[in-house]
């Protein structure tokens, strides 16, 4: 796990250079163990750090490079399959220097260029070199573990791993911020690839590549995506039995490592199952992490506790404290490095911080909520749409309101366009008049942005469409933040549910033995697995968890008046500051929790202060139209 940066000049003689020792600096905490620079006069570089997990010798170091110097390498992840990889590469003649992955991807590329990309089964982002043809390879991992951030310019192209090295780099001085990118911010709380905050910056999308040449050519494709649809081919007991299977002999992959491998340990299903799955096939001691708030409704220590006792691993927790809050808001902006609004990065960056100071490396339960459907209450919801979007829309406006009439409900979903908009709204921050109440001119959907846009009749369909929105486009939200959260804390969290063994069985399995719609239950087999393991089973969804509307009414809520409440605009968009005054103290005064609504905007405005406001851009706070 490791931190990758570079360049690709179109003009040799450029006249204002970067200064690659603090790019390179910037990613320090993603790779303390190791740095590497590489350049090649005029045309590119490659600036490398990490953070040893897989041969810990010299012979991991990056750039990597081979051919007598024609191919270079940086490569930021791992490949769990890299054992099998280099047998196939042996017996083509392939000759090895070291036991890293990191080497066996470099020789991968040299094989088979980007059809080795659908080979790996991992985590990564890459720059691959050829200094003979002056091509540039960019990807990224298949889920979205690893970020890959890129700016274009009629310069060239320069990439990272975070977005603020590109904001460091010369070429991004004077540009503006993109509308589209900020309308979807202050909907979604992030921001989704490709789309980025500052115009001509991009996230490379998660099973995507891209090749770029020194006299500026380009092309991008993908390797992998999750399909939409699938006719299901495993149901019933097979199905319960191919996911079980498929999960073991991913977390046994995901243990190999030169360094001892911890886990990230909730209260829910996911991870717990993770932990039992370590314990059935490590002898190794294992330890957990769990980070508890105090707070009921979102402490979770308890569950996890008991989990840990039944399987048996030596289990850490630590609270958050009301003195901390402060303190870490400042480490959650510097740790994002782009604006990012979903505040479970706190527990998530402190529980990072417990697992680093044991280890290097820890596996998580993410990806099992998107893939087995384990969202139960929004899943259902859009299930249900299925059957009632058949109705035309007068007889849905009819149906509202006798349910609101009846006080059975007000069911919004109903007066929506399509299935696909009322997912969107399950997942925006403020309602849409809302939002527009405090940003008057509020930028419109991006109309190329697909998120959440289908429309349906059929239950079976609407059942994966949702699951391919979550997956494509909440989940790359989820390891956006454990990515941050994590590498802030030089920490590798490894994901065994989205090993491609695992994608592959849980595309085959019917919805209906993953979710029941009624009691509203999901996550079926995985649920199954775990009794297999233990006795204990929680059925609260929650994770880890932030009390942020706590936080707001209290600690947060100087500076939320202070950043928030006292501007006129951010970024060039103007804000309504009665609205926002408005909203700002029906969430104080307990009336409604606007928490989900609120940090984003701070979240905002502390990173606009902190990379924007004293930028060297002199229209660092005008939206580029």
């Amino acid at each position: 796990m490791c931190g990758i940066a570079g360049e690709l000049r179109f003009r040799e003689k450029e006249p204002v250079g970067a200064d690659w020792d603090r790019i390179s600096s910037m990613m320090s905490r993603r790779g303390p163990d190791d740095s590497g620079f590489w350049s090649e006069d005029g045309v590119c570089t490659l600036a490398f750090r990490r953070l040893s997990i897989i041969d810990l010798s010299s012979g991991g170091h990056q750039p990597m490079t081979a051919g007598k110097g024609r191919y270079v390498l940086v490569f930021n992840g791992e490949v769990y399959n890299f054992v099998e990889l280099r047998e196939q590469l042996r017996q083509r003649g392939v000759e090895f220097r070291s036991t890293s992955d990191s080497e066996v991807v470099l020789h991968a590329l040299i094989e088979w260029n980007v059809a080795a990309l659908d080979k790996f089964n991992g985590m990564f982002a890459l720059a691959f070199y050829d200094s003979v043809e002056k091509k540039l390879i960019l990807a990224r991992d298949h889920a979205g573990m690893k970020p890959l951030y890129y700016l274009t310019s009629d310069r060239g192209i320069v990439f990272g791993s975070q977005y603020d090295q590109l904001l460091a780099h010369p070429w991004s001085y004077g540009l503006g911020v993109s509308g589209e990118a900020l309308g979807l911010y202050l909907r979604l709380a992030h921001i989704p690839a490709p789309f980025a905050m500052i115009e001509n910056t991009h996230m490379l999308e998660p099973g995507t590549w891209m090749e770029i040449t020194a006299n500026g050519q380009s092309r991008q494709d993908r390797f992998f995506i999750l399909p939409q649809y699938a006719e299901p081919s495993l149901r019933g007991e097979a199905a319960l039995e191919a996911v079980d299977e498929a999960i073991t002999r991913a977390v046994r992959r995901h243990l190999v490592s030169d360094v001892p491998v911890g886990a990230f340990l909730s209260g829910g299903i996911d991870s717990p199952l993770v932990v039992a799955k370590m314990r059935s096939v490590s002898a190794n001691p294992i330890r957990t992490f769990t980070i508890g708030t105090g707070e009921k409704k979102t402490d979770e220590s308890l569950d996890a506790q008991a989990y840990a006792k039944e399987i048996g691993v030596e289990h850490k927790i630590e609270y958050v404290r009301t003195e901390q809050v402060l303190d870490l808001v400042a480490d959650v902006i510097d740790a994002c490095g782009e604006p990012f609004g979903d505040y479970s990065i706190f527990p998530t960056l402190l529980a990072a911080r417990l697992a680093s100071r044991d280890h290097k490396v820890v596996l998580s339960g993410d990806g099992g909520d998107e893939l087995f459907w384990g969202y139960p209450s929004r899943f259902s919801t859009l299930i249900r749409l299925a059957v009632d979007f058949r109705m035309p829309l007068w007889l849905r406006r009819v149906r509202w309101g006798v349910k609101r009439a009846s006080l059975r409900g007000n069911d919004r979903c109903l007066l929506m366009d399509s299935v696909g908009d009322s997912h969107r709204a399950m997942h925006t921050r403020f309602p849409e008049a809302l939002l527009q109440e405090i940003f008057p001119s509020l930028p419109v959907w991006p109309p190329g942005c697909n998120v959440y846009a289908y429309d349906g009749r059929d239950p079976d369909q609407i059942a994966q469409v949702s699951r391919w929105n979550e997956f494509v486009y909440h989940l790359t939200m989820v390891l956006l933040k454990v990515d941050r959260a994590s590498m802030y804390n030089s920490l590798e969290v490894r994901v065994p549910f989205l090993d491609r063994e695992v994608i592959d069985v849980a595309s085959k399995v019917d919805w209906k033995d993953c979710l029941q719609v009624g009691p509203q239950i999901g996550k079926i087999p995985l649920r199954r697995a775990l009794a297999k393991q233990v006795t204990y089973q929680t059925h609260a969804k929650r994770g880890f968890e932030a009390p942020m509307a706590t936080w707001l009414r209290t600690s947060m809520r100087e500076m939320f008046e202070e950043y928030v409440l006292n501007r006129t605009d951010i970024l060039g968009l103007e804000i309504d500051r009665e609205a926002v005054r408005r909203v700002f103290d029906q969430h104080v005064h307990r009336e409604r929790n606007h928490a989900k609504g609120l940090w984003p905007l701070l979240s905002l405005a502390l990173w606009t202060r902190k990379y924007r406001s004293h930028s060297p851009v002199s229209n660092s706070n005008m939206l580029s139209r």
